[in-house]
């Protein structure tokens, strides 16, 4: 899985969308890759207000050094239209607010961000207020299976693009367990001494997770079983996305 072609910025002008806005340039300037800017309206009389928002967003990612900025403004249902344009990009990476992830009344009628999580074929990372001025450390989780090697890998693009230290993390039920999960990841994957790495003993892995946030201005998971039946049971991916308080970037490893 190599490194995204293009961000897509899902926004609405809100106190989490600038700080999704912040992100995302951070990103693209790391990368060098356009930013594609999206904001939903709902019929046409709220077209200036719209373009407003895109002049804002725009004129951030400009200050922050963004070479290739694409402004565009869609009718309908923000969920469905953000949701469409992943799909027709899944290679790209989508970023947006991280409201209505962590309200129980959104998640059951549906925030934008949570229907995001569950229909994004395309990764999806979700943006905390405020957005980081400087960026330390990212978390990269892993259970030592494949489904998580991908994400890793694309967690990995995302440190270096932000000059971050990537740090690779497991929840063992034992410092051994977790030392063997670890040390068979870092053979899988090549990596050298630039990645640090972290067993959190914890036989709850997504308690584990959430209570480890604060050390990292990023953490990173795979969606595994965050659609279907596991997804009602709650999946550790699910429980992650709802109740990590950093930024969060969810990759969907099941396009291979």
């Amino acid at each position: 899985m190599g490194s995204y072609p293009r961000i897509l910025l899902g926004t609405d002008g809100s106190t989490d969308a600038q700080a999704a806005t912040q992100v995302a340039g951070q990103i693209a300037v790391g990368l060098g890759v356009p930013v594609e800017v999206i904001c939903v309206r709902e019929d046409d009389k709220d077209k200036d207000w719209a373009a407003g928002i895109l002049d804002t967003a725009e004129a951030q990612l400009r200050t922050l050094g963004v070479a290739e900025i694409n402004p565009k403004q869609s009718g309908g249902d923000p969920p469905d239209v953000l949701i469409a344009a992943a799909n027709d990009n899944p290679d790209s990476l989508l970023v947006v607010g991280s409201s209505g992830l962590h309200r129980a009344s959104s998640r059951l009628v549906g925030s934008t961000s949570n229907r995001l999580s569950h229909h994004s074929l395309a990764d999806v990372l979700y943006a905390r207020d405020p957005a980081p001025k400087h960026w330390n450390f990212v978390a990269l989780a892993t259970d030592g299976t494949e489904t998580s090697y991908r994400a890793v890998t694309r967690g990995l693009n995302i440190a270096r693009a932000l000059d971050a230290r990537a740090r690779l993390i497991t929840a063992a039920r034992s410092q051994d367990d977790g030392d063997k999960v670890l040390d068979e990841a870092f053979a899988a994957l090549g990596l050298g001494a630039d990645v640090d790495r972290e067993v959190l003993v914890d036989p709850q892995a997504g308690s584990a997770l959430i209570l480890a946030g604060w050390k990292y201005e990023m953490m990173v998971i795979g969606n595994k079983s965050m659609s279907g039946p596991s997804r009602l049971l709650g999946s550790i991916a699910n429980k992650v996305t709802h109740g990590l308080e950093t930024n969060l970037l969810l990759v969907n490893t099941t396009r291979g």
